[in-house]
């Protein structure tokens, strides 16, 4: 998979995912020091949102958007995924008062790898791509937007539009008013 940097086409390193597919579980390092792992099986639904980099202006931006934007999905684990590192992330949530949104920092790459994000070559390199993930409780991506251009940001509007819908849908299986009808 390739996006472009500037207009310069950068190949994608890692496994391509695709809406339907399951999500892999990938550690990651919490602010506070801590392995954790998203993707896969959750109590609720998950949106992993892939950022290159927090000291840039549409990435700082973006993280304050979907800030806001999520604050209304309790039912809904957003994670921010970077590489940046602890220091600056530690700085940034505080500053910008990141409260909605969990911030990691993909250390070992294998949330880029596992999810086909890793960048190749260029200045860029061993960053992460834009992109985001929701992945809904049994461990599936149902919706998933890789951005082409590092510039550009991600449709919020279509984002925030799936997470409205997997979270208003029912829950398959039986129910009270069917279980007992014969």
């Amino acid at each position: 998979m390739q996006i472009t940097v500037h207009g310069q086409p950068v190949t994608l390193l890692g496994k391509e995912k695709k809406v339907g597919a399951e999500a892999p579980a990938a550690k990651v390092k919490t602010i506070q020091g801590k392995q954790d792992v998203i993707g896969m099986i959750a109590p609720t639904a998950q949106l992993l949102i892939a950022i290159p980099s927090l000291k840039t202006e549409v990435c700082s931006l973006g993280a304050k958007k979907f800030n806001d934007l999520i604050a209304e999905f309790k039912k809904l684990k957003t994670i921010m995924i970077t590489t940046d590192d602890e220091t600056f992330v530690t700085d940034f949530i505080e500053r910008e008062k990141i409260d909605n949104a969990e911030i990691v920092i993909d250390q070992e790459r294998q949330f880029a790898k596992k999810y086909g994000l890793l960048i190749s070559e260029g200045k860029l390199k061993d960053r992460l791509a834009r992109a985001v993930f929701l992945v809904d409780g049994e461990g599936v991506i149902a919706y998933k937007e890789l951005v082409s251009e590092i510039v550009d940001e991600v449709d919020y509007d279509a984002c925030i539009q799936a997470v409205q819908n997997l979270l208003s849908e029912k829950k398959k299986g039986h129910t009270h008013e069917n279980w007992m009808s014969v």
